[in-house]
């Protein structure tokens, strides 16, 4: 509570001059106003304000001791806060004509002028707590104004109504609502939604002709309609109406009424917002429900059609007779790479185009002739990829005349890759059996080379210089070993013997298995496993192989300085409605440069001086036979493998 303005003069104001006009100013202030004689404790002037909260008379309250308004406490109070010249509110309890008390929040003002007066000024707690509460209704009320929008957005016209209603509850604070929508050639008024106590569910169109304006009926007023008389039978303490619509077509009644409650201040002011929303509600919903009647006659009609050709696996395009693309359906679409809307209207050679020119067929077609498997033509797609096509071209008679032509065209590229496809997969399953058997015949003799290598080695003297180039036949025998087990082992069938395979448990176990290889590396490890990460259905000993694959990479990257290895397993977002694993293995190496991540899946490609190029190929065919996916992550730094297995349903 702050002084008012008006008040400023007052300072220049003598004590034994004026009194008059410093009491008539007292009494234009909105609250409990006193001035004291702080030296004397003692009151000179109050105004009506002060006298209704005190219960004394104005003339009681001048000249009275201040503390007959306050106990000790209190007045010491008021003295302290004059003495520190403070003039922020602080809490008194009044002391009243009938000495209850009642808690006041004051604040006090010095005038200056050297007599020592001070305004006391007073206001109930209750009353600033109630205006606190009105304004945040109030605030709240505009909040839940703005949610009235959302009635159109509701699916049908009943829900949107009880939207209205429910938003009207909180409102208006009337417990008691209806919406009455006019009907029928006689306009009779009929409850569409309600919310409380049930009003009656039809009103005569007298009702909607003395309703016709926003009204507030209480007992003791005349009935207008039979709405009130009802209210009157009922009990109610108010019943509020506004129409729905405008005033020169009423469509519907908005009701408010209580039973034990008065109306609030802003009661009629909300209705008519209220009404004003279910105007536009049902203005929306007839709107849509005509429109969806024409819809449904015309989409009746075309769905057939449209379902008949966007099934077809033939593209689809028709014409006007004026050579003009009227559609696409849904294979055209794909095929050619324009949406239906795209070349609406356009001439044909927009989208047809190719090496061939079909403008004879299509005067053909305008003469009624048609065009029957068309073979040997090319055209290009969007992209400028080309395709093989055959094409019939179909004229559209109405009686009698060419209203159009419909193209037909089989893409036989398709076909063509089919083919493609079929022959180089025979090629590639002979050469994985060539393959297969070339490295189970090269390796017997490998094996009798390393055999004749180890057995001259023996024969051979300590310090032998043959012994060291020996060596050198021998690891190379080794290298042409283990590159022929990679061979044998990609060539193999993917087609594993699956069972529930606890990842979490595999992963632990083939690390500590690789504790000694890890340590003598000067590699730090971290190993992070989730307790809820879900079984997967897979085969143990090729999941172990491929963990075993990523982690021995990890380590031959760090090889040179030693590193840190993190592995985690846990699960992974739920993708669709299935749930999968996730194993991370990360290692701080330089990482795979940019033009090498996309080959590392390769065969045969490594950047290893030793490499065989075929571990993380076996590993991703070991991945994806079990419906998983690989991923790769790499930077200057560091680099993640990310391996996501299915879970079991």
């Amino acid at each position: 509570m702050k002084i008012p303005s008006p008040l400023s003069p007052l300072s220049r104001l003598k004590r034994t001059s004026h009194l008059d006009e410093i009491s008539t100013i007292l009494e234009l202030l909105p609250h409990a106003t006193l001035l004291v004689d702080t030296p004397q404790q003692q009151i000179i002037l109050a105004n009506s304000r002060a006298a209704e909260l005190s219960g004394f008379t104005r003339s009681e309250l001048i000249g009275m001791e201040i503390d007959k308004l306050f106990d000790e406490q209190d007045r010491l109070e008021i003295t302290e806060v004059i003495q520190q010249g403070e003039n922020e509110p602080f809490t008194l309890n009044l002391l009243q004509r009938n000495r209850s008390g009642l808690e006041v929040q004051a604040e006090i003002h010095e005038i200056s002028g050297g007599n020592h007066w001070h305004l006391l000024f007073l206001e109930p707690v209750s009353e600033i707590q109630n205006r606190q509460a009105e304004h945040q209704r109030q605030e709240s009320l505009l909040e839940r104004l703005g949610d009235l929008v959302g009635a159109t957005q509701k699916e049908d016209l009943q829900k949107a109504l009880q939207w209205i209603l429910e938003l009207g509850i909180e409102l208006t604070a009337a417990p008691i609502l209806a919406i009455y929508q006019a009907q029928g050639k006689n306009l009779e008024l009929r409850r569409s939604a309600f919310i409380g106590h049930q009003l009656p569910e039809r009103l005569s169109s007298q009702d909607l002709i003395h309703l016709h304006t926003p009204q507030i009926w209480t007992p003791g007023k005349r009935a207008h309609a039979s709405l009130h008389s009802y209210a009157r039978a009922e009990g109610f303490t108010y019943l509020a109406s506004t129409p729905i619509g405008d005033q020169f077509a009423t469509i519907g009644l908005l009701v408010a009424a209580d039973t034990s409650a008065p109306p609030r201040e802003l009661l009629l002011p909300v209705l008519k917002i209220l009404a004003g929303e279910a105007s536009s509600v049902f203005h929306h919903f007839y709107r849509y429900l005509n429109l969806e009647e024409n819809l449904e006659r015309e989409l009746r009609h075309r769905r057939f059609a449209e379902t008949v050709q966007n099934a077809m696996d033939d593209i689809l395009i028709v014409l006007s007779k004026e050579l003009k693309v009227v559609r696409l359906n849904r294979s055209a679409e794909i095929a050619m790479g324009y949406s239906d809307h795209e070349p609406h209207n356009l001439p044909y050679q927009h989208i047809l185009i190719g090496k061939n020119d079909i403008r004879p067929m299509l005067e053909m077609a305008l003469a009624g002739i048609p065009t029957l498997n068309q073979e040997d033509l090319r055209f290009f797609r969007r992209s400028g990829e080309a395709f093989s096509a055959r094409v019939n071209i179909l004229p559209v008679t109405e009686n009698g005349q060419v209203d159009g032509i419909i193209i037909l065209i089989k893409d036989m590229s398709e076909q063509e890759i089919t083919k493609s496809q079929t022959e180089r997969l025979e090629q590639t399953a002979l050469l994985g059996t060539v393959t297969a058997i070339f490295a189970h015949e090269v390796r017997n003799p490998i094996n009798n080379i390393s055999t004749g290598l180890q057995l001259m080695a023996y024969n051979l003297q300590e310090g032998d210089p043959q012994r060291e180039f020996i060596s050198k036949l021998q690891q190379d025998c080794d290298r042409l070993e283990g590159l022929m087990k990679s061979v044998l082992s990609f060539a193999r069938s993917t087609e594993y013997e699956m069972s529930p395979v606890d990842l979490s448990l595999l992963v632990s176990r083939l690390v500590e298995r690789m504790r000694p290889k890890l340590a003598a590396a000067k590699i730090d490890y971290h190993i992070k496993v989730d307790p809820d990460t879900p079984l997967v259905m897979g085969n143990p000993l090729a999941l172990e192989q491929v963990f075993q694959n990523l982690i021995t990479n990890a380590i031959q990257a760090m090889d040179a300085t030693g590193g840190i290895l993190a592995v985690k397993v846990q699960p992974s977002e739920t993708t669709g409605n299935r749930r999968h694993a996730l194993v991370i293995v990360a290692d701080n190496g330089p990482g795979i440069p940019k033009e090498n991540q996309d080959k590392i899946f390769t065969p045969f490609f490594t950047t290893k001086n030793n490499g065989t190029g075929l571990g993380l190929a076996i590993t991703k065919r070991i991945v994806t036979a079990h419906k998983g996916i690989i991923l790769v992550n790499s930077f200057p730094g560091g680099t993640v493998f990310s391996v996501q297995i299915p879970a079991i349903e």
